[in-house]
């Protein structure tokens, strides 16, 4: 109870107080609480819940409520003069740098999230929605040097894989699973990890490929052959991968009209 108090809590922050001259619903020390501060928390509740909360009078009344509360804790903050101290000051400048970027996706790139273009985007892309599964070993290490070594170390003839892994990758679990991940899909590792995986037939080895944790060779033990789900089985998860890649191709396209030094 106390998890979704505070959920709705940061709700009613992102809504209470950008309209007025509504019906009054509540008074806090003088200050109005109005119809419009009510429908603007609705308006950024989910869909689902929009209609309970406009007519179930228990959860009206718990929104109002929250509303009051919010405002009580609001009139002590400006009391304490919390505005003015860093730790506010650090919070807003954080706040307002991520609602810029997100206001600037939406202006940018949200009206192009179409169903056509999403459902075209899953039909280029359908292979990777299937549900095989691949089972390999993998040998973490820090630079590419060090990668093409262990490479050609384990690709020759009699080389015992798990052995190498035991002895010279960086995950920390190698000491027990021998570089052994097991079986896993598309979508449960880095992508990059998994797309060279897939790409990589069974018995071979592939390497290096770079991922945030470094470079890894990998081994592909076996391949479990799935199927292709239906479009409204993943519609939900290829539009989340449609707005990744538009924001990733985005983000590309304004790194090179830049001037950067890392």
């Amino acid at each position: 109870m106390k998890q979704t108090r505070w959920v709705l809590g940061v709700v009613l922050g992102l809504g209470y107080g950008m309209w007025s001259g509504a019906a009054n619903l509540a008074t806090v020390n003088g200050k109005v609480i109005t119809d419009t501060d009510f429908q603007a928390v609705v308006s950024n509740l989910p869909v689902s819940q929009r209609e309970l909360a406009t007519k179930d009078q228990n959860v009206r009344k718990k929104i109002i409520s929250d509303l009051v509360d919010q405002e009580l804790m609001i009139q002590e903050a400006n009391a304490e003069k919390v505005e003015s101290s860093k730790a506010f000051q650090d919070a807003y400048l954080a706040f307002k740098k991520q609602a810029l970027v997100n206001a600037l996706v939406a202006k940018k790139l949200a009206s192009k999230v179409t169903p056509q273009a999403v459902k075209d985007f899953y039909n280029k892309r359908k292979p990777s929605y299937s549900t095989d599964q691949i089972h390999a070993q993998h040998i973490l290490v820090s630079t590419e040097k060090e990668a093409e070594e262990i490479l050609a170390e384990v690709k020759k003839p009699g080389a015992d894989f798990q052995k190498v892994a035991e002895a010279r990758s960086k995950d920390p679990t190698a000491k027990n699973t021998r570089g052994d991940v097991g079986y896993f899909s598309r979508n449960m590792f880095d992508q990059t990890f998994t797309e060279a995986a897939f790409r990589t037939p069974v018995g071979e080895i592939t390497g290096p490929v770079k991922t945030a944790f470094g470079y890894h060779v990998i081994k592909v033990v076996d391949r479990k052959i799935g199927k292709i789900p239906e479009f409204a089985e993943v519609e939900q998860e290829v539009r989340v991968d449609f707005q990744k890649e538009l924001l990733k191709n985005y983000v590309l396209d304004l790194r090179k009209k830049a001037k950067i030094q890392e």
